[in-house]
């Protein structure tokens, strides 16, 4: 019974460590479906990515904080920063939900 306990924790904890990372780049590709805005970052590197994630995407809904400030930095070819993902594909199938991802300032990351 405790072999199956621990193999049930040691399932639902995987995905906490596949949170994808991505170390900075240019936004080079925004859409939009069904509410959700999807974009892909060059020029940057890549980890932990979930299985999911096979467009190497991001995925964030319209009305979060962060739609904006990614719409923004596309629309002037600002350089991101970190970008961190939760590691779960829920907004759109194929396309990492976004957590987190700063903007560089004018004088670089």
């Amino acid at each position: 019974m405790k072999k199956i306990v621990l193999l049930i924790a040691l399932v639902f904890s995987l995905p906490a460590f596949s949170q994808g990372v991505s170390g900075g780049g240019v936004i080079v590709h925004l859409g939009s479906i069904n509410e959700i805005l999807l974009f892909r970052v060059s020029g940057n590197t890549e980890s932990n990515r979930p299985a999911c994630a096979i467009t190497k995407r991001f995925a964030v809904h319209k009305d979060s904080v962060h739609a904006p400030l990614i719409m923004m930095a596309f629309a002037n070819g600002k350089k991101l920063g970190s970008l961190r993902g939760f590691g779960t594909c829920s907004q759109h199938s194929n396309a990492e939900d976004l957590r987190w991802f700063e903007i560089c300032p004018v004088t670089g990351c």
